[in-house]
């Protein structure tokens, strides 16, 4: 077995396992780890797959802590922001150019936001409209960000989402923009099935019990600590996407020019 295949294998299982902890930061972490080996065109679905099977797996294994409502009203605007995004992407290409400007503004989006003191209990609490449009930002988004964990995750910290609930409705949500991806790479990807799939599947195999650890180690962290973890991660994936993602690559096209 390829060295490559080896390391992609073992950070399916840690980043699924960091997941089932705090509920984000994985899918990201191995976007990063995939961009190592694989192009873009190739690296961002093979990333939806096996995310698509770690949120799916979370989502069974915390099926009943999910907040119904939330999905509904994130399904609201995810379905036609997949479509518009598809559309970009349909008459746009490859992101090229403009994904460094995306990254940028999505780093500075999370920070800022992770930043900003929890809104007072009350009626903001539970506005009706925060989900929708942030489901239609990360379906517009999902195609050419790969990992919207950190798109979507101030908000839910900033709606009271803690544990259990926070993990579960938030993999269904992000279970759902990676089913949305699936047409439109059937349609628009051109890429080598008999190679990736059996990278991409040993992937997907991993993710599964890295999943289940995470959940039993979830156990052990009380509501406060998880709070500080996820404000931590939450910064730091901010500052990778909008540092290394972002201003560097920028930074680097200029100076080459």
């Amino acid at each position: 077995m390829p060295a490559s295949a080896v390391i992609l294998a073992v950070a399916a299982f840690l980043t699924a396992m960091i997941s089932g902890i705090i509920g984000m930061g994985g899918g990201i972490l191995m976007l990063a780890t995939l961009f190592c080996f694989l192009p873009h065109g190739e690296a961002i679905p093979s990333h939806a797959a096996v995310q698509l099977v770690s949120n799916t797996t979370r989502v069974l294994g915390f099926l009943p802590f999910v907040d119904w409502i939330t999905v509904r009203r994130f399904c609201t605007g995810a379905v036609p922001g997949a479509i518009l995004g598809a559309a970009l992407l349909w008459a746009l290409g490859e992101p090229g150019e403009s994904e460094p400007y995306l990254k940028s503004a999505v780093g500075a989006y999370v920070l800022t936001i992770t930043a900003l003191p929890k809104p007072k209990p009350g009626p903001a609490q539970s506005a009706w409209w925060d989900f929708p449009l942030l489901g239609l930002a990360a379906g517009t988004a999902g195609l050419t960000l790969g990992a919207i964990g950190p798109l979507i995750a101030p908000v839910f910290a900033r709606r009271g989402f803690v544990k259990e609930r926070l993990i579960a409705t938030k993999a269904v949500c992000q279970t759902v923009v990676h089913l949305l991806k699936i047409p439109t790479f059937l349609l628009l990807r051109s890429l080598e099935f008999e190679r990736l799939g059996a990278l991409t599947l040993l992937m997907i195999v991993m993710v599964i019990p890295g999943t289940f650890a995470g959940k039993a180690v979830l156990k052990h962290v009380t509501e406060s600590q998880f709070v500080r973890l996820y404000r931590i991660v939450l910064f730091v994936a901010g500052t990778k996407v909008l540092l290394c993602d972002g201003l560097w690559p920028l930074m680097r096209s200029g100076l080459a020019r």
